[in-house]
């Protein structure tokens, strides 16, 4: 009985605190999306459409993957957020360049 309780209370546990941490991943998740939308928004120009594709949540980065619409052109950008005490753009693939004014 004493090994059916232990056992029990150590699940309970393993169960309980996936969901601790999770609600920082949802925090790091939701912020990386607007700070790379944000960015990218700002590179590619103001006659450009940004969409949200997919996100991925990692230990100690975030990847946001992103369609951005210019031209009637479709580009795909990924942009890497590192995680710590603030979140900061660690890189955005492919570099962009916003369209020259002539």
């Amino acid at each position: 009985m004493r090994n059916f309780l232990m056992s029990a209370m150590a699940l309970t546990a393993v169960l309980v605190m996936p969901g601790v941490a999770s609600a920082d991943d949802v925090t790091d998740r939701n912020q990386a999306i607007s700070l790379c939308r944000a960015e990218v928004q700002a590179q590619a120009g103001e006659g450009a459409s940004v969409r949200f594709d997919q996100v991925r949540v990692r230990p100690r980065a975030v990847r946001v993957e992103l369609d951005l619409w210019r031209n009637g052109q479709l580009q795909n950008v990924r942009c890497d957020v590192a995680r710590g005490r603030e979140l900061t753009i660690a890189a955005i693939t492919p570099t962009l360049q916003t369209a020259s004014l002539q």
